[in-house]
């Protein structure tokens, strides 16, 4: 179990107030990174009744289960896709859209009085309604609901969703999660190109594919997007958006031929192919995806914080889907680097960073939410209604104050006595403290990210670990210790005047935070000398290797 954040909360009592009020096709917006599928879960509770959930595609079902279990964990659910068919049986069945019209005749027969439709933006196509209309989700039926959930409550194709929905009854701007802590800031950086697509036509609502293709997928192009890259993102992880395969291919080769980890997912990929891929990126194996029409929808690795659009689009909702793949919080995130590569478009209004925050806006080298509060700060003087800003400290799940440090596809924060872990496992993390070598779980579920980090940081707070732990500690900002600097000077680090203990911390961290080795991690499982070791830095492994193998040398010659 978890416990909801406030805004989900919020969500499920205008849901079940709406329905009250009889308003029995409700949609909910919000963006990317919001946990959506969270409000499915409480929503599912809140009713429990037979419920049917649709996904877009047949990689979020299981997604989708997982997450729901994470608030509803008595929940009866059921996945119905191509070989498998438990959700025909199940209390709440999860399915993609084509195979729940499939089977619909089946579904009919089960009398589903919820049904929750995710990546709503899609329920206008003529798949989606029939499922709708079939099931009698759009006859008023009072003791129907119909629930709809988008980052996006908005087409380009001018196809309105309110041919479906009556009402968006809960909605949350991408700006105001932002200025709450539940997303990351962004920054972002506009690169003109120099190429003409203005002659492009479009095709519903946005640039046709092959003609803007032919333009953009050049050498000289591709070739700008990797070396912008590294001259103001390298070392950043994260996403480019090309226009089709072929353009994320040699996108990927161009990223490679400069020395960067990347490779190319597309849809087309064999569904293990495209799954490894995946899997090395999220384990930090590899540093770039390229990627068209794959990681728009239901795909996050929080600790995503560069996305590059190499594609230009007219489409807000394409537009807002890509960015928010680097929305999502994460320890030791600061902010989302958005690079735009503009073309000359003339006649064709292209989406950018105003678009996130629904406005015309540069950001002129600030973040998105520096430029607000200067606008909004301007506008107060303006008024002469401006007033000093007042500060307080706010601790929202998922912003973290502490300092974490990676260890592979984990995350640890070090204290004094203990270590605490976001373990990486299949489907998310475990929140786990090693304590003498010994591990204890905090959590017995799978977490997201965000909350595993939550659960942890509540630990640490109440080992009273707080005042230790966190960012703006104050031993942080006391002198660098001579052992600290001899340690730099020794593995040749720059070390500037003025070097503070925190800041020598940090430092030490990056240069002896590698995990310990394949090796390492074996000869320590052998010999039993720690639950986790492939929670260890290659320094704490060598050291407890070296310790054991003392004692064994003292014990012979005894």
């Amino acid at each position: 179990m978890i416990q909801p954040r406030q805004y989900q909360q919020e969500a499920l009592r205008v849901v079940l107030a709406k329905r009250k009020e009889g308003v029995t096709r409700q949609l909910i917006s919000l963006p990317v990174g919001a946990g959506k599928t969270i409000i499915f879960g409480l929503v599912a509770e809140a009713l429990r009744t037979r419920t049917l959930i649709i996904a877009h595609r047949e990689e979020l079902l299981y997604q989708a289960k997982s997450k729901i279990k994470l608030v509803y964990p008595d929940a009866e659910i059921g996945i119905l896709k191509a070989r498998e068919r438990g959700g025909l049986k199940s209390e709440i069945c999860v399915a993609s859209i084509q195979t729940a019209v499939r089977h619909i005749d089946k579904l009919k027969e089960r009398g589903y009085s919820l049904l929750i439709c995710d990546e709503a933006h899609h329920a206008v196509s003529k798949t989606y309604k029939r499922l709708f209309g079939e099931l009698g989700f759009l006859s008023g039926d009072a003791d129907k609901l119909l629930l709809g959930v988008t980052a996006t409550a908005y087409r380009g194709d001018s196809l309105g969703l309110g041919e479906i929905f009556e009402e968006i009854v809960y909605e949350r701007s991408i700006l105001t999660m932002m200025k709450a802590g539940y997303l990351c800031d962004i920054r972002g950086l506009e690169v003109n190109t120099g190429e003409d697509i203005s002659c492009v036509h479009l095709q519903t609502g946005d640039f046709a594919v092959n003609e803007l293709s032919q333009l953009i997928d050049i050498p000289v192009r591709n070739n700008l997007v990797a070396d912008t890259y590294l001259e103001h993102g390298e070392g950043r992880r994260g996403v480019v958006f090309g226009v089709k395969v072929e353009h994320a291919q040699h996108l990927a080769e161009a990223f490679r031929e400069r020395g960067v980890a990347c490779e190319a997912v597309y849809g087309d990929m064999p569904a293990e192919q495209r799954q490894d891929v995946l899997t090395r990126y999220a384990n930090h194996e590899l540093q770039m995806l390229t990627n068209v029409g794959v990681l728009t929808e239901g795909w996050d690795v929080p600790d995503t914080d560069i996305i590059m659009m190499a594609r230009p689009t007219k489409s807000r909702g394409l537009y807002v889907q890509c960015v928010g793949r680097g929305l999502r919080i994460a320890p030791n995130k600061k902010d989302c680097l958005l690079i735009d590569f503009v073309d000359i478009a003339r006649k064709h209004e292209l989406c950018g960073v105003g678009t996130l925050a629904g406005k015309d806006i540069k950001l002129k080298g600030k973040s998105l939410l520096e430029e607000i509060e200067a606008g909004e700060r301007e506008e107060r003087i303006r008024l002469h209604e401006y007033r000093a800003p007042t500060y307080e400290n706010i601790d929202v799940l998922g912003r973290s104050r502490y300092t974490w440090q990676t260890r592979g596809a984990h995350y640890v924060l070090n204290l004094i006595g203990c270590v605490l872990c976001c373990q990486s496992v299949e489907g998310g993390y475990t929140a786990v403290v090693i304590n003498t070598g010994v591990t204890e779980k905090l959590s017995e579920d799978v977490l997201p990210l965000d909350y595993c980090m939550g659960v942890c940081e509540d630990y640490a707070r109440s080992l009273g670990a707080d005042n230790y732990a966190v960012k703006d500690a104050e031993w942080r900002y006391a002198p660098a210790t001579e052992r600290q600097l001899e340690v730099l000077r020794n593995r040749g680090m720059h070390i500037r005047a003025n070097l503070t203990k925190g800041e020598a911390s940090d430092m030490l961290s990056s240069v002896m935070g590698a995990g310990a080795t394949e090796k390492q991690i074996l000869y320590i499982k052998y010999n039993h000398l720690h639950d986790n070791p492939e929670l260890l830095t290659k320094y704490e492994a060598c050291q407890i290797i070296g310790q054991y193998k003392d004692r064994l040398s003292g014990a012979v010659a005894s």
